[in-house]
């Protein structure tokens, strides 16, 4: 744990070393200061903007929609009230030599009544028989009535519909018009013509144009505000982050008796919270930094002590491994001196040992052509007792077949109740026919059903002359499938007596075989004896010299051991050394911090 603090310690002053070697000019630091300060300007002054454009583009539309929607609600009125002041007059609108009608009244000779009705307005009003003008207030360059000319055909066709059809742009005698088309209908409710309500588009674009112009005005004010409230806050942050900056700086020199700015402290945001946790990282820091310096005073002390100890353990090894060198020499010689002797008793036991591998091999035969035997005796059984399995499968399948056969005879008489049926129906059906034919008109609903029931006997005859041809076809093809049965059920029986007859003889080869094994296992029980009897002499022989030479090799591995054992503590010793070291680097890192 000491280590990997000391290893964490040292990269840490590495890291604060080099703002401190290489400091940044006046120049960038001021400019990173302004960066800050412009940074969050920018962050209040953007929004600001962006909001005061969306809303003044919402105001503008939400403006334009409402004042169209009242412009046209407005000439629905006009067109409605126009129609109103007609309606108490006589009769139905018509028009004869360009004269038009409401009843017995001339309306074309009071056409001038029309300007009544948007006197005082620039709106302006017309009457049409059909889509043709014959009473309006609009008037031409010349100042004569448009009356003769013709409304769109895609008004016309809407009004058709019994629809009001509107517009906030279109264009009427060279002007944009907000307008609004409203069906005339006669007494009797049939549509015999329009009234047209219209407004000139230009007061309603001025009138829009004014009111836009106040909501930017108003847009324009409001975002000074907000600058202005924005520039001050983010002045007061930013301040609060330079100082903020000049701590860690100086944090990063070194200085751990720095402390964050007592305004900074005071403030209830995150930027307090931000000064708290840099004092509280300021006091971990010395807190660690000075365990540290223990730490590395104790370490030094420790790689003294480690490598004081790796030189005594050094001299104490190297008189072990002297001693152990001579033991290890006796043990060579005395294993040498077994081994001879062993050689003679080898010699002896090559003999033996040939009779024996000669009858072992002789066994292993006797021992393979029994296992062969029963194997064979064994499948045997196995497949008389499949050919019986067999035998039985196809007595329950000829069984089955027999079951589907009567089952298919039952399908059958079913299908001949059927056919008479039909026929019964057939003649049930002539019967009802007959009757309905003699019920006359009161009759035809029954012959119906009679026809009906006539159709269903003859296809329900049909079907089951259909089914009874099935129904043979698999009457053949079971009887066939029963005569192969009983064919296969033959072949099978001649089968198994040619299985008992080959399992007879079987038997009698694996008598034969048991009797030979029997002989052979006695010559090879009496070989067996002498062969362990050269075994133990030739194990005595061999586990003395096994001792022997496993004594040696236990001296040289323990030599080698010593040998190991020497060159760690050496490497101990060198880990010792650089262990001081490390603590004298840790020491001299150490000293960068200003407690």
């Amino acid at each position: 744990m000491e280590m990997q603090e000391m290893n964490v310690t040292t990269e840490m002053s590495k890291t604060t070393v080099a703002p401190a070697s290489s400091p940044e000019p006046a120049g960038q630091k001021a400019r990173k200061k302004s960066g800050i300060k412009m940074q969050l300007v920018l962050q209040t002054i953007v929004p600001a903007l962006v909001i005061a454009v969306g809303l003044t583009v919402f105001a503008r539309s939400s403006l334009i929609d409402g004042l169209e929607s009242e412009a046209l609600s407005g000439l629905k009125m006009l067109a409605t009230a126009t129609m109103a002041g007609y309606s108490n007059m006589d009769g139905d609108y018509r028009l004869e030599n360009d004269v038009f009608y409401k009843g017995e009244a001339n309306l074309t000779e009071q056409m001038a009544e029309l300007d009544n009705y948007v006197s005082g307005s620039e709106a302006a009003v017309t009457v049409c028989f059909g889509p043709t003008r014959v009473m309006t207030t609009l008037t031409d360059a010349s100042g004569q009535r448009i009356v003769g000319t013709n409304v769109s055909d895609e008004v016309w066709e809407t009004v058709q519909r019994g629809e009001v059809y509107t517009a906030t742009q279109i264009v009427i005698n060279n002007s944009n018009y907000a307008a609004c088309y409203v069906p005339l209908r006669n007494s009797d409710g049939s549509i015999i013509g329009i009234v047209f309500a219209g407004q000139p588009r230009a007061a309603i674009d001025e009138f829009i144009t004014s009111k836009v112009s106040a909501i930017i005005v108003l847009a324009v004010v409001m975002s000074v505000i907000f600058i202005g409230i924005g520039y001050v806050l983010a002045t007061r942050i930013a301040n609060c982050l330079i100082r903020t900056k000049t701590g860690l700086e100086s944090l990063a020199t070194g200085n751990l008796s720095t402390r964050v700015d007592a305004s900074i402290l005071k403030r209830k945001d995150e930027l307090g919270a931000m000064g708290d946790a840099l004092n509280g990282l300021i006091a971990k820091l010395r807190d660690i930094v000075g365990n540290l310096l223990e730490s590395s005073g104790r370490l030094n002390e420790a790689g003294q002590s480690m490598d004081e100890m790796a030189s005594q353990c050094s001299n104490a090894t190297d008189e072990i491994s002297r001693a152990v060198d001579e033991i290890s020499r006796g043990a060579v010689s005395q294993a040498e001196e077994i081994e001879h002797a062993s050689g003679q008793i080898v010699s002896m036991g090559n003999q033996i040992e040939s009779i024996v591998e000669c009858v072992g091999r002789q066994t292993t035969v006797s021992v393979s052509m029994g296992n062969a035997g029963a194997s064979s005796l064994r499948t045997m059984h196995e497949l008389s007792d499949s050919n019986d399995k067999t035998v039985a499968a196809l007595n329950s399948i000829a069984q089955q077949i027999q079951l589907t056969n009567e089952s298919v005879q039952k399908i059958g008489a079913a299908t001949e109740l059927i056919t008479s049926i039909a026929s019964q129906t057939s003649l049930l059906s002539l019967n009802a026919s007959i009757e309905a034919a003699r019920a006359g008109e009161a009759g035809k609903g029954f012959a119906v059903v009679a026809t009906e029931i006539q159709k269903l006997s003859v296809q329900s005859n049909d079907a089951a002359v259909e089914i009874q041809g099935i129904i043979t076809t698999l009457q053949d093809e079971a009887q066939k499938t029963v005569d192969e049965m009983k064919n296969a059920e033959v072949l099978m029986h001649e089968q198994q007596e040619k299985l008992e007859d080959t399992k007879s003889k079987f038997n009698d080869v694996s008598n034969g075989i048991d009797v030979s094994r029997r002989g052979t296992e006695e010559i090879r029980v009496s070989a067996d004896s002498a062969d362990g009897s050269r075994s133990s002499v030739i194990d005595v022989i061999s586990n003395l010299s096994a001792i022997s030479e496993e004594n040696a090799a236990s001296a040289e591995e323990t030599a080698a051991s010593m040998e190991q054992l020497n060159a760690t503590i050496n490497m101990m010793a060198e880990e010792a050394a650089r262990l001081k070291q490390i603590a004298d680097g840790l020491n001299e890192d150490m000293n960068f911090f200003k407690m």
